[in-house]
């Protein structure tokens, strides 16, 4: 007989890996837990994603409300045993079709499988406690301490927050918080080499309850209440289009590679902009793609093959490192989409408002002059290169781009505005990209293009 995985104890296993702080949340779901969610149903499979995300966009208030009904404070309640709790009462509060009966039981009986026995009683009489006594909670005063009260009503750490506020203000760091805490539509990119985005429109329609054009990136499509498994659908399996969030389809645009023209893409990855970079050349010239992850490489390679993409030229390279000079003076476009705090996807990756430090935005903005430093040799004369971060922080957006200016001065700013009408935002004069999440309706991004001397 198969053992069927149970979502709900999956879900608590993939917020304790979490909590390790040794994985993201893409990287556990996409590559750790793979097999245990193909061998699920589809319903178990969405439960148990409802659950995670869910868990992770209300932490700050479920633990507001354990640690009022634990005698010993949440810092002492095991690290298994805490994401128990925090999935019962997400369902309890915020799964109206789950009853809350049903909600302590399993709870109950997932801490007996993890714990010692009397950690089961502890479960139960928390969690029973709470729904009794659920309208005598206490919540923090919005007047008397606004920080600590978004801080809970929205749950994000109250550092990041002062952070975000003493920039932007209140009333906006409220605001992205309540973007982020939605839920995404799923957002597509047109391969154009094969197919127009009314062509997709036409063929998803039957399979989701809205898709919609995006409104800025010209092969963007939003895709609403999709029925299916994406892999299974058709115009998947024929490459007809790639999963990217308009905030990064604008990324390529930024870059306006020519056909016929060498491109290098300094931070592949899974090959995202790699694939939309090979579109707008027509899949006609050179297009290195390079990344420091060989696993990365082969999925890549994989979505290139179901894209149809046959310009690119694979390589493995950590762009800490100096790139070897047959790479030197001979591409047009450089990007580097460098690795950062990732605080402009917190929508997407809520994991991140529970993972970031403070500490990290500085060590982020070493490391990207140093991509920046090492993937600029690449560029020919009269080239561009051009940086984008998916992070709202100035360090890694504005210290960048004068801290890279200053240690190559043979590079200038070169501006935006005007460039395409997929960049209506940017205003006259400005110099760089800046795409806020609350108010432009996506990912939060950073573009800078550094255009490279004679």
């Amino acid at each position: 007989m198969i053992d069927v995985p149970d979502p709900r104890k999956t879900a608590c296993d993939i917020l304790h890996a979490l909590s390790s702080g040794k994985a993201t949340l893409d990287s556990l779901i996409s590559e750790t837990f793979d097999p245990v969610f193909q061998s699920m149903s589809r319903r178990d499979r969405n439960f148990t994603y409802a659950l995670v995300y869910g868990v992770l966009r209300t932490r700050g208030r479920l633990d507001w409300i354990i640690h009022q009904f634990s005698k010993n404070g949440i810092e002492k309640i095991d690290a298994k045993v805490l994401q128990i709790l925090r999935s019962a009462l997400f369902q309890i509060f915020f799964m109206s079709r789950i009853p809350p009966s049903a909600a302590v039981n399993t709870a109950v009986t997932l801490s007996k499988k993890t714990s010692p026995p009397w950690v089961a009683g502890f479960v139960n009489g928390l969690l029973r406690s709470v729904i009794r006594s659920q309208k005598d909670i206490t919540w923090p005063d919005r007047k008397a301490d606004p920080l600590l009260w978004l801080s809970v009503e929205q749950s994000f750490p109250v550092w990041l927050l002062k952070r975000w506020a003493d920039r932007m203000g209140f009333a906006q760091t409220e605001a992205l918080c309540r973007f982020y805490n939605t839920i995404p539509p799923l957002c597509i990119r047109t391969n154009t080499l094969t197919v127009t985005r009314e062509e997709v429109m036409t063929a998803l329609a039957p399979e989701a309850l809205e898709v919609t054009a995006a409104p800025y990136a010209p092969e963007g499509i939003l895709v609403h209440g999709l029925k299916a498994n994406i892999q299974e659908l058709d115009a998947f399996q024929k490459g007809w289009f790639q999963v990217q969030d308009e905030a990064a389809q604008l990324v390529s645009h930024a870059v306006s590679p020519a056909p016929g023209g060498a491109v290098l893409d300094a931070c592949a990855g899974l090959g995202g902009k790699t694939g939309h970079l090979a579109q707008l050349m027509n899949n006609t010239g050179t297009l290195a793609a390079m990344d420091s992850h060989a696993g990365r490489l082969e999925k890549l390679a994989a979505q290139m093959a179901r894209l149809g993409v046959t310009i690119t030229r694979i390589f493995r390279h950590d762009l800490n490192q100096g790139l070897d000079q047959k790479h030197h003076l001979i591409y047009d476009q450089v990007l580097v989409d460098a690795p950062c705090s990732g605080t402009g996807v917190i929508r997407r990756n809520p994991d991140t408002r529970w993972s970031v430090a403070p500490e990290d935005f500085a060590r982020y903005r070493k490391n990207q002059l140093q991509y920046l430093n090492n993937a600029s040799v690449a560029v020919r004369p009269g080239g561009m290169l051009v940086y984008a971060v998916c992070t709202i922080e100035p360090e890694e957006t504005d210290d960048v781009v004068s801290g890279f200016i200053n240690i190559r001065p043979e590079y200038q700013l070169a501006s935006f505005s005007g460039i395409m009408g997929a960049f209506p935002f940017v205003q006259e004069g400005e110099k760089t990209v800046r795409i806020i999440p609350h108010v432009h309706n996506m990912d939060g991004f950073f573009i800078a293009a550094f255009k490279k001397g004679e």
